[in-house]
């Protein structure tokens, strides 16, 4: 019953866009920890901050299009 509800689960979800939403959060949660800062020279601390916001949104738009 569950591994049936499992494959008809994987069929409905977009699964190119659940790995781009995982991935966004993890480079914004990454950039608030800044760890992202030893690859990426930033110039300021808005700059920073705007880098995580975006991922954020990314990552939440990806999250609404993981439906087919």
């Amino acid at each position: 019953m569950l591994i049936k509800m499992i494959k008809v689960m994987l069929k409905k979800i977009d699964l190119k866009m659940l790995a781009g939403a995982i991935g966004a959060y993890g480079i914004g949660v990454l950039t608030m920890m800044g760890i992202t800062q030893n690859y990426i020279p930033f110039a300021g601390v808005d700059n920073e901050m705007g880098f995580t916001v975006l991922s954020f949104m990314m990552g939440s738009c990806m999250l609404m299009c993981i439906k087919k």
